[in-house]
């Protein structure tokens, strides 16, 4: 497991540093071709922790209750309750980690980086005949699917004609982010997906210091029902 974490957060380093160089040449070269300026999204709007709190209780409500169902249908390794305290300061470094490193790369820097690229093979496939198959393909498929499964929070990026390289490069960003989860099972794989879109909301909504926050709170909810739950069954059950 810490073998599969180091290798995924390596990988997600060296996308957000390609990245990163993409966004800066893409400024420098042509300045209009992503629609936001490489730091927009760390300005936080008017807004505050108890506004970001008050939109993402859903979520955190989501997470900290499926885990606690799953938690008291479930029984641990003996060796898990029995390093509880331990294992419970791991998870709160890692909660820590994931939300700084994998908001800053797939909420921005892949994001922002995916919006020059996505244009570039628009252009080489067909785009250049005035409506290539990468901009069909947000705007009548990708775009729609997406805008439904999200309740429309995300329509005006996902399916407005003239933001479809912004809409399909955030799909590609969150595809990115979904897949990272893999190893959590078929579950974690298709809830990565529908937290990562919120994330996104959130981005445009309150700006990315707010994704950090928030995905930072949404794991540690999740590690402290699983500490609750091991220091019970330590009580409990292993006696």
């Amino acid at each position: 497991m810490k073998k599969r974490v180091l290798a995924r957060t390596q990988n997600y380093l060296v996308l957000a540093l390609t990245g990163f160089c993409i966004v800066l040449v893409m400024e420098w070269l042509f300045p209009n071709i992503i629609p936001f300026t490489a730091f927009e999204f760390w300005h936080i709007r008017d807004s505050g922790p108890s506004d970001w709190l008050y939109s993402s209780w859903p979520i955190l409500a989501w997470g900290g209750g499926f885990t606690f169902l799953v938690a008291v249908f479930t029984r641990n390794d003996s060796w898990l309750n029995d390093d509880a305290e331990g294992l419970f300061i791991k998870d709160t470094l890692i909660s820590v980690w994931a939300g700084v490193v994998e908001e800053i790369c797939f909420r921005w820097l892949i994001f922002l980086a995916g919006i020059a690229t996505v244009k570039f093979f628009n252009v080489l496939f067909f785009g250049f005949l005035g409506f290539g198959i990468p901009q069909w393909l947000q705007i009548y498929i990708m775009g729609p699917v997406a805008n439904f499964f999200t309740l429309g929070y995300l329509a005006p990026v996902l399916v407005a004609p003239g933001s479809w390289a912004i809409g399909s490069a955030l799909l590609g960003a969150n595809a990115l982010f979904r897949d990272g989860h893999k190893y959590l099972g078929w579950v974690g794989f298709a809830n990565s997906w529908f937290i990562g879109m919120f994330f996104f909301w959130l981005l445009f909504t309150y700006g990315l210091v707010a994704c950090i926050f928030i995905h930072f709170l949404y794991d540690f909810l999740i590690s402290s029902v699983i500490y609750l739950d091991r220091v019970a069954e330590r009580k409990f059950w292993d006696r």
